[in-house]
């Protein structure tokens, strides 16, 4: 029976948007195409979800699962300084449109220093948890707000 993709993953993914810019390298870890620039649509601690537009046919080379190498340059809003990986692509997706393709690939960290991989999970974390903060901070407000009215109608 295959298993999902889910269910291959050795950790949990999180949705998180960050922009983020790659491009294809050699085994000696040199360039081999321009910089791409796309987006991430979930991150987790083991890689990561990209997403890619380009003009119809336009992305410079072809994504192959398990042999396409590449730089990534991930953009984490909550840091001044951009976060370089390396990373395999383990599987890939292409969607086509009228005047635009959609990439859409996974990739598994080959490389990241772990200080860095640590601000990235801090970050997606904190994606999450601000919804839940948000909400018990305007709880907790309008409980004041009303304990506030209590006292002084009596």
């Amino acid at each position: 029976m295959e298993k999902s993709k889910q269910d291959r993953r050795n950790y949990i993914r999180l949705g998180a948007i960050f922009p983020i810019e790659f491009q294809l390298i050699d085994d000696k870890k040199k360039p081999k195409s321009p910089l791409l620039q796309g987006f991430t649509r979930n991150i987790g601690k083991g890689g990561m979800c990209v997403e890619v537009k380009s003009e119809k046919g336009n992305i410079p080379f072809e994504i192959i699962p398990k042999q396409t190498r590449l730089k990534l340059v991930i953009n984490i809003p909550s840091s001044a300084l951009a976060t370089n990986s390396y990373v395999t692509v383990r599987w890939s997706q292409k969607v086509s449109e009228y005047i635009f393709d959609t990439h859409i690939f996974g990739v598994e960290y080959d490389e990241i220093e772990a200080d860095n991989q640590r601000m990235i999970e801090r970050h997606v974390l904190w994606l999450h948890r601000k919804p839940k903060i948000i909400l018990l901070f305007s709880l907790v407000l309008l409980f004041f707000a009303i304990f506030l009215t209590y006292i002084s109608v009596r």
